[in-house]
């Protein structure tokens, strides 16, 4: 009895003899060591490598370079878009001028663009790809799942959400607006874009809106900053194996912190928290299951330390089983829903992974929660009076104050660290947050079951029984209903992450989802200053529900955008932003302004009319009677803003940018300001946006520009709606609807979210199973003194919701 042998061999011996109570306290931990395995594993088969990466976005070549500007750009290692730095127009772009600066290489044109397609439903818009996947460099990028690659012109290869909403299938015919018909030789599907519309030709086949080239020459990083210095952007096989260090790179683009591995690493934290409690829970009925068992122990010279080793050995033996069958399962989970995950997230596994290292450190965790969950019921035991077990009372039923006084404290210190995390989004900080409160719930938990029993009284026989056992073995009932508590917690935490995404995601919306954006076709690539037909917003209203339509038109400055938006008052702005410093901040300077609170909610990017993101906010021009769609004004507010912008002011949204009755108009890349009248809102919108009649820009010199017919409407118009929409108005136009987007971090929630709520599930009917397990003597008893079968189930399902119940509410 001396060593941890026979510890070892005695707890063994009653998992054979328990197997059913030992199946529950395995699963109670299982079940959290699964889902963070299966989590691992997604995480992993879903981070792709550089290789894999590459794949994706440039096949097997070497580089994927682009030309989109004519003057020196900035760009980010492991991005292919890029920012230019100066005014200056050098040569345009051109393939020849390209293989001067890339001798020797081998160029294999990319290109994208834009069609509109007959649709069982009308006409409907088209991401089209073009380049020829025939050719060796281009292997990865897209996959032919069925059929061959186009060959010529004539033929085409569809995604399979194109086949579904053309009804095209292979060997058929797909027809454009304009009744170009090609045939359909092919099932393809691009491997990070699996929902997408997508047409993929030949280069040529249609008109393009940017081209890019497969290159063969290998491009260190050197050698792309080079290439900037001539507008060229380069995504580099290279790079992506060796990115270069913080002093390397342009510094406007420090360093930035991933959100989605911050809110891994929250639920993460989370689920080791709720696998300690569950295995606490565990252990502590288990424990008092075996109370006689410890005391015969006890009574034979058995000493206190020998009483403790034999409940962490407990705790060793289900935590290995908990391991090795939480893993396998978590395995097994995540290699049979690996089509379900892929097609939640629209997106292809790079490899299915397995994520060795994460796993064997779950297992040893899985062990070393069950060693630390035994603690305290082990602590508990050899404390326990023999006489007072071995007769089988209850032992002591009240819970001392200096308990209750702690969990208190530790629950106002969880409350107060998690309202200040939240606000400067600290994970951590959050994470910190979370475990107070839920420690301080649990060591409140018999205190308040306490209390609870004093109601009893009042309550039909069945609760009343089940109160007042639960009252008298605390240390049994508080670490089952935290086991609840803490499944809960989690689904919960995750579920509150997920929302505030989606609000977030509105809340950046200038207008609301669901609203109708009609571009004309012509105008997407040059600017013009012919009006939009009005019948375009009557074919709105007739084929959407739709209730106002109006046409917005924007600001020109030398015949092109003038990227028009209203700055705060200098008093007002943040001094850390581009307009400020005409260059992105840097790490340091980001840092300073979490602490500046006039750069609160500053650079975050807002979406404007489905199309353009910016931090800055925008403006447009538009009549009198379109702000009360424009900026969600009440109908008290629409009078004083219709007033003024008849009187020549600019309406914001934002009554911070006012001052003095004045706003500062910012135009141009190099930004200009100009202090012009102005008109608040009193709401305040996140999305600032400005409004100023065409009267008003004439009046201040700009010249004005077609933009789009802007539609409200009171739900969101379906895919066939907008369908026949872009039938109705013909090859003419372009129809958008904002529709929420599924970004990676929501896509990852999504899951996490359900993950969470298996969790909760199977930690409820878990828990509550070990109840009902703890109470069968009783029940036998009740049977015994002449109780009914009603009564004894009533107070099953008493116990069981009174452990359920306390935990949710908790």
């Amino acid at each position: 009895m001396t060593g941890w042998r026979a510890a070892l061999r005695i707890a063994y011996r009653e998992t054979r003899r328990s197997a059913g109570r030992s199946a529950l306290v395995v699963a109670l931990i299982a079940v959290p060591v699964a889902a963070l395995t299966f989590t691992a594993i997604v995480h992993d088969s879903t981070t792709l490598t550089p290789d894999e990466d590459a794949a994706r976005r440039m096949g097997t070549a070497e580089a994927l370079v682009t030309w989109p500007y004519r003057g020196p750009v900035i760009q980010q290692p492991t991005r292919d878009s890029a920012i230019p730095i100066t005014n200056a127009e050098g040569d345009p772009p051109s393939e020849d001028r390209l293989r001067t600066l890339l001798p020797g290489t081998e160029l294999v044109p990319v290109e994208r663009g834009g069609i509109n397609i007959r649709t069982t439903a009308g006409v409907g818009r088209a991401a089209v790809r073009m380049l020829d996947l025939n050719n060796p460099l281009t292997h990865g990028m897209i996959t032919v799942l069925e059929g061959r690659p186009a060959a010529t012109r004539t033929e085409i290869t569809l995604s399979r959400k194109a086949m579904d909403r053309t009804g095209a299938t292979l060997g058929g015919t797909l027809t454009t607006e304009d009744n170009r018909k090609f045939t359909v030789v092919g099932l393809v599907e691009e491997p990070d874009r699996l929902d997408d519309t997508t047409v993929v030709a030949l280069p040529g086949t249609f008109e393009q809106t940017d081209r890019s080239w497969l290159v063969t020459t290998p491009l260190p990083w050197s050698k792309v900053k080079e290439l900037n210095k001539h507008g060229i952007t380069a995504l580099s096989r290279t790079v992506l194996h060796n990115p270069p260090t913080a002093s390397e790179r342009y510094p406007q683009f420090p360093d930035s912190n991933e959100v989605g591995a911050e809110i891994l690493a929250l639920v993460a934290g989370l689920a080791v928290l709720e696998m300690s409690l569950l295995a606490g829970s565990a252990m502590a009925v288990g424990a008092r299951r075996r109370k006689r068992d410890l005391a015969l122990v006890a009574a034979v010279g058995g000493s206190p330390a020998h009483i403790r080793r034999i409940v962490l050995a407990d705790g060793v033996v289900l935590g290995t089983l908990a391991a090795l069958s939480g893993v396998i399962l978590g395995i097994a989970t995540a290699a049979a829903t690996r089509p379900l995950i892929e097609h939640l997230l629209a997106e292809r596994f790079g490899a299915q992974r397995f994520f060795p290292t994460a796993l064997a450190a779950l297992a040893l965790l899985a062990i070393v929660t069950g060693v630390l969950a035994a603690l305290v019921p082990a602590w508990i035991s050899s404390r326990q009076d023999v006489v007072t077990a071995l007769a089988g009372r209850r032992g002591i039923t009240r819970s001392r104050r200096r308990w209750l006084a702690l969990g208190l404290i530790l629950i106002a210190a969880g409350v107060a660290t998690g309202a200040l995390s939240a606000t400067q989004m600290q994970f951590v900080g959050i994470l910190t947050a979370l475990i107070l409160t839920e420690l301080g719930l649990i060591l409140c938990t018999p205190s308040l079951l306490g209390l609870l029993a004093k109601t009893g009284r009042w309550l039909p026989v069945a609760l009343r029984i089940a109160l007042r056992d639960a009252s008298r073995n605390r240390t049994a009932a508080a670490p089952a209903i935290s086991a609840v508590m803490a499944a809960v917690i989690g689904a919960v935490a995750v579920s509150i992450v997920l929302t505030s995404q989606s609000q977030q995601e509105a809340g950046q919306l200038a207008g609301n989802m669901g609203d109708v954006s009609v571009f004309r076709l012509d105008d997407l690539s040059k600017l013009s200053t012919t009006p939009i037909s009005p019948s375009v917003a009557t074919t709105i209203r007739d084929t959407t529900p739709a209730t106002e339509a109006h046409e917005l038109k924007l600001l020109s400055c030398d015949g092109g955008q003038c990227f028009a938006h209203i700055r705060p008052p200098a008093d007002r702005e943040c001094p850390y932003t581009a307009d400020v410093l005409q260059r992105e901040p840097t790490a340091a300077e980001q840092k300073s302004a979490l602490s500046d609170h006039r750069c609160t909610g500053v650079g975050k990017p807002h979406r404007y009319f489905g199309t353009y993101t910016t931090p800055d906010g925008f403006l447009v021009v538009a009549r009198p009677e379109a702000v009360k769609s424009l900026l969600h004004l009440t109908p008290d507010d629409v009078p004083a803003a219709e007033k003024a912008l008849r009187e020549g002011k600019v309406v914001v949204n934002n009554p911070t940018l006012v001052d003095n009755d004045k706003v500062l108009l910012a135009t141009g890349i190099k930004t200009t300001t100009t202090a012009v009248p102005g008109f608040a809102t009193p709401q305040r919108h996140k999305a600032p946006l400005a409004v100023m009649t065409e009267e008003t820009a004439r009046s201040l010199g700009f010249d004005v520009a077609t933009f789009l017919m802007y539609a409200t409407t009171p739900r969101m118009p379906t895919e066939q709606e907008q369908d026949a929409l872009t039938a109705a108005l013909g090859g003419e136009y372009e129809v958008h609807v904002d529709r929420p987007t599924d970004s990676d971090v929501q896509q990852t929630l999504t899951i996490l979210a359900l993950v969470a709520g298996i969790i909760t599930l199977a930690a409820a009917a878990l828990a509550t199973g070990l109840a009902a397990a703890d109470g069968k003597r009783d029940l036998t008893t009740l049977a015994a003194v002449g109780a009914t079968p009603t009564l004894r189930k009533l107070l099953s399902l008493a116990v069981l919701g009174q452990h359920v119940g306390d935990g949710v509410s908790a």
